[in-house]
C-alpha cells in the first residue's frame, strides 16, 4: 500500500489526474479500475468517483508491488569489472516485454554512463550474471564487461561462486541444518517441479539449509541451491513439505491469504567467491557480499 498526503500544490487535482503522476507506472484506466473495486481510499473512505483532492487529503492506494517504491540503485560491492546491487521485490533485472516495472540492467547503464564507465565500442556494457524472480529480493552480480561476464559465468557454473538466501517457510525444517537432494524436471514454461525419483527429463537438485530460528508453525532459514536450476530454492523446499510464504507458484496459497502476503519472502542475501588463485578472478577469491537490508513479508517467529 501506498500512503500519500495531498499538498496545497495539488489541491483540486482529480483522484486519477494525482495518482498518475506520483506513481507513473499506473495509467489512468489502471486508476479508475483501482476506484471501482476499492483499491483507492482517501481519508479512510472507500470512493469510486473520481472526484478532487483537498489539501491534506490522505490517500491510501493498494498497488502492486513494483509501484510501492521508487526504483533504487543499491550498490553492495563495486570495483573495476564487475558491480554487486540489492534488488527489492518488483524490480526486474532486466527489461520484459508487457511487464511494466522498473529494471536494474537499465539503471547499471545509466550509472556507468554518468560515470564515463559505458562504452558499446570497447565491450564496457554490463551483463546481469544471474536472475532472480520480479518478486524474490537480493544481491544481483552484474559484470561490466563481457570478459568477466564469461569468467563469472563459467565460475557460477563450477559452483566456485555460492548465493545463500534467507527465506520464511511453513513449517520447520529438521535440526538445525541439513540438505536435500531430488531430481528437477521441467513443467511448463516457467514452472519446474521436484520429484524423489528419477524421471524421464530430470536432473539432480542439492539444496542445502540453516534453521536461524523458528516458532514450529513458521521458520526462518537460509537456503543454498547448490545446483543453482531456476526457482530450485521454491521448488524444492515446497517439495520437501516447507514451502517458502507469499509464494504465488510454489506456495500454500491458504496460508498467503490468511497472512495477507503478496510475494515471496524469499533474498538472496549473500554471495561468496571461492574462485582460487592464479587466474583472473583471483582478486576477489574469498571475497564475501552480504546485506542485511532485507525487505520481504515479516512475521512474528
Amino acid at each position: 500500500m501506498v500512503r500519500l498526503i495531498v499538498t496545497s500544490e495539488d489541491s483540486g487535482k482529480k483522484v486519477t489526474a494525482f495518482l498518475e503522476e506520483i506513481l507513473p507506472g499506473l495509467t489512468k484506466s489502471a486508476i479508475k479500475r483501482m476506484l471501482r473495486t476499492g483499491d483507492i481510499r482517501i481519508n479512510g473512505e472507500k470512493y469510486k468517483k473520481d472526484q478532487p483532492l483537498q489539501n491534506r487529503d490522505v490517500v491510501e492506494a493498494y498497488v502492486p508491488v513494483e509501484l510501492e517504491r521508487a526504483p533504487l540503485l543499491d550498490i553492495c560491492y563495486e570495483d573495476k569489472n564487475m558491480i554487486v546491487l540489492n534488488k527489492q521485490p518488483g524490480t526486474l533485472v532486466t527489461g520484459v516485454a508487457n511487464i511494466h516495472a522498473p529494471d536494474l540492467l537499465s539503471m547499471v547503464i545509466n550509472y556507468m554512463r554518468d560515470g564515463g564507465e559505458y562504452s558499446e565500442e570497447m565491450g564496457i556494457i554490463p551483463f546481469p550474471c544471474y536472475r532472480l524472480d520480479i518478486y524474490t529480493g537480493g544481491l544481483v552480480v552484474f559484470a561490466k564487461n563481457g570478459d568477466m561476464f564469461e569468467l563469472l559465468k563459467e565460475a557460477l557454473r563450477q559452483r566456485r561462486v555460492k548465493r545463500i538466501f534467507q527465506a520464511i517457510v511453513k513449517g520447520c525444517p529438521p535440526g538445525e541444518d541439513g540438505e536435500f537432494q531430488h531430481f528437477y524436471v521441467k513443467d511448463g514454461d516457467d514452472k519446474y517441479r521436484v520429484s524423489g525419483k528419477k524421471i524421464r527429463g530430470a536432473v539432480p537438485i542439492y539444496t542445502k539449509y540453516r534453521v536461524l530460528r523458528s516458532n514450529g508453525s513458521y521458520s526462518l532459514i537460509e537456503v543454498e541451491p547448490v545446483t543453482g536450476y531456476m526457482n530450485q530454492e521454491r521448488a524444492h523446499m515446497e517439495a520437501a513439505g516447507y514451502p517458502i510464504l507469499g509464494d504465488g507458484m510454489y506456495g500454500d496459497a491458504r496460508i498467503n491469504k490468511k497472512l495477507g502476503l503478496r510475494y515471496q519472502a524469499l533474498w538472496c542475501s549473500s554471495v561468496e567467491f571461492t574462485t582460487g588463485i592464479n587466474n583472473m578472478l583471483e582478486y576477489i577469491n574469498g571475497k564475501q557480499i552480504y546485506t542485511d537490508d532485507i525487505n520481504f513479508p515479516l512475521i512474528n517467529i
